[in-house]
């Protein structure tokens, strides 16, 4: 694969991930505006099919397409980081996504860490966990802690 096209596919997750898209059109604009001048509806249709992204109805109801990702299942030997599948923050909160049922080992691994960390506490859901800093921890800094952690 080209290294454009690797781009455009690395890009095109993203977008996925961030945003609702109800039709390839939409996703044509949206990829044409993050600078993918050549790409069309059959290329979308073509990497919607390798990536075996599906239609489904999101809970306002809207069919959406979506990643296959919530529903893959990490091999036995694969590292606990694999479990993740994004990792974000705001002003207060660290977020961090896991396949269906990673939150609670991954947040039980966070758990493990100190105060001295910047961990004041965890909560996980089954595959949302919010992450809470000490009172003298920046947030980005929490952020980085996190993402070293479940790098390794």
């Amino acid at each position: 694969m080209r290294t454009h096209d690797l781009e455009l596919v690395k890009t095109f997750k993203l977008l996925l991930s961030e945003k609702h898209f109800k039709n390839q059109l939409e996703m044509v604009d949206a990829l044409k505006g993050e600078g993918f001048k050549d790409v069309s509806q059959s290329k979308i249709s073509r990497i919607l099919n390798n990536m075996g992204a599906v239609r489904t109805r999101n809970a306002k109801r809207e069919t959406v397409y979506c990643l296959p990702g919530e529903i893959s299942v990490p091999a036995t030997n694969a590292p606990l980081s694999s479990l993740v599948t994004d990792i974000d923050y705001n002003d207060y909160l660290v977020v961090i996504k896991t396949t269906p049922g990673g939150a609670q080992i991954v947040a039980r691994l966070l758990d493990s860490l100190s105060k001295s960390d910047g961990i004041l506490g965890c909560v996980g859901g089954d595959d949302t966990i919010f992450v809470t800093p000490t009172r003298n921890t920046a947030i980005s800094k929490l952020y980085e802690t996190i993402t070293e952690v479940l790098a390794g």
